[in-house]
């Protein structure tokens, strides 16, 4: 007789066989009301490495994956997502700083000025494509929202040489700019928090005066504000909470005298481990073919950013839901769908769809859901075996970020270092650091090295320089 939890899983499994046919993928290995992992040994083991899932491709395509300067690192696990199954991969990256260049995955790198260059851009895939006549058009994966569009700016002569693993503009359009987004999941009957894009600062006055605090106010378009001189003076936020008409009147005339195009939206309350993701790729008849949700523990920057350690743990609830919502739309290629568990009434607030994989894609990889490969198997027309059950338990920590989040929670009294250390136990899968990969790690363990090394040279001329009292 099955447990009460297992028992909930093969309910909703059926519910999303009966989505006009849908076949679970990989997310539906166990549930948890509250987000939690089953404490389930048919389910939970020991990480041993990265998993392959005992599939290599076949010769094939190459996969071109795109990555943006200053982006949030996500290119690095794709390229071995895809490497470890036996792909040959092409890196075309802004500038000579991305990580995943130095990954043994890796057979050839180019480097482009910036994804705002298209035609510049579109010419150095081109070339990519015409070298490889005859072996198949490549694969294309942007990973970042600048890359997704140009990609989606260039669609049409990009399908010529290219395999997409991306929806179309009509959906990622929307997706990209948030103060459409709205407009979008209303028409489409998606719940999520009310959402305004004011044009001026009256509007503003307008909506402190009716709408109910905190609120958040975040970009329309999220790359912005990774840009000076808002990185700076955002400290890297995403979205920032604001708690008074007074801030809201304040940080908009600040920040809208650089970025005016802007979006205020309702505060769904929870704190950062309330923050829930579905990883899903969608074939060309908008049917799921894998899946994988996690649970982010904290971020960087803190209450505003992105996971920097994130828990495999099996949602069924978003699982059927984003499904759904996915479905509605026909919704085709990789999607990113972003949930926040509402303490009032627990249930779970859609508040984006990003239309790529997320920066710990990882994670999922790690887990058995290998996505970037799905999507790969899926553009060059080759069937993808049914992956395995999503396995649970297993975190990915980006080390750096989290010690820096970990000193901010512990300032606000979120967290204890006792309670940090003992989080950090158990099976990991980590941003930069593998072990059938060290390149990408070595180099910028030792960059950062030689900067703190530089900085204490510095501090120590200027200590003996400064005369001694007599």
């Amino acid at each position: 007789m099955l447990n009460p939890r297992r028992e909930r899983l093969e309910t909703v499994r059926r519910r999303v066989q009966d989505l006009e046919g849908v076949t679970p993928g990989a997310g539906t290995a166990s549930a948890a009301g509250d987000g939690a992992p089953v404490q389930d040994a048919a389910f939970i083991s020991e990480f041993d490495g990265p998993s392959r899932g005992g599939v290599h491709a076949p010769s094939g395509p190459d996969a071109v994956v795109l990555s943006c300067l200053g982006g949030s690192q996500g290119d690095l696990g794709v390229v071995r997502a895809l490497g470890r199954c036996g792909v040959r991969v092409v890196l075309v990256s802004e500038g000579d700083g991305a990580a995943s260049a130095l990954s043994r995955y890796v057979v050839e790198h180019r480097r482009i000025p910036s994804f705002s260059d298209g035609p510049g851009v579109l010419r150095v895939l081109e070339s990519i494509a015409d070298s490889r006549k005859g072996a198949g058009r490549p694969v294309l994966f942007p990973t970042a929202d600048p890359d997704l569009d140009f990609v989606t700016r260039y669609r049409e002569r990009l399908s010529r040489r290219f395999g997409l693993i991306n929806p179309p503009p009509s959906i990622v359009e929307p997706c990209l700019d948030k103060s459409r987004f709205f407009g979008f999941a209303t028409e489409h009957g998606f719940s999520i928090p009310e959402t305004w894009s004011p044009a001026n600062a009256e509007e503003v006055r307008q909506i402190g005066r009716s709408a109910r605090f905190p609120l958040i106010l975040k970009p329309s378009f999220p790359p912005s504000w990774s840009r000076e001189p808002l990185a700076s003076e955002l400290r890297n936020k995403k979205a920032l909470r604001l708690d008074t008409p007074a801030e809201l009147q304040d940080w908009y005339g600040r920040i809208a005298a650089i970025d005016p195009k802007l979006v205020i939206q309702d505060y769904v309350p929870g704190r950062d481990d309330r923050l829930y993701s579905l990883h899903v790729y969608m074939d060309r008849t908008s049917q799921p073919l894998a899946w994988f949700t996690g649970r982010k523990l904290r971020t960087y920057p803190t209450y505003a950013g992105i996971g920097c350690f994130v828990e495999s743990v099996v949602v069924p609830e978003i699982i059927e839901a984003g499904l759904s919502m996915l479905r509605r739309v026909g919704y085709t290629g990789l999607a990113l769908l972003q949930f926040k568990r509402d303490d009032r009434d627990g249930s779970f607030k859609l508040l984006e769809i990003n239309p790529r994989s997320s920066s710990w894609n990882q994670l999922a990889a790690a887990c058995g859901v290998n996505l970037p490969y799905v999507a790969y198997l899926d553009a060059i027309g080759r069937p993808a075996a049914p992956p395995p059950a999503q396995r649970v338990g297993v975190k990915y920590l980006f080390l750096e970020n989290d010690f820096l989040a970990f000193l901010d929670y512990r300032r606000h009294g979120d967290i204890s270092t006792w309670q940090w250390i003992r989080s950090l136990a158990g099976p990991k899968v980590y941003q930069l650091f593998a072990t059938d990969d060290l390149r990408p790690f070595v180099h910028d363990f030792g960059a950062k090295a030689g900067r703190l090394w530089r900085k204490v040279g510095r501090a120590l001329s200027v200590h003996r320089a400064r005369p001694r009292a007599r």
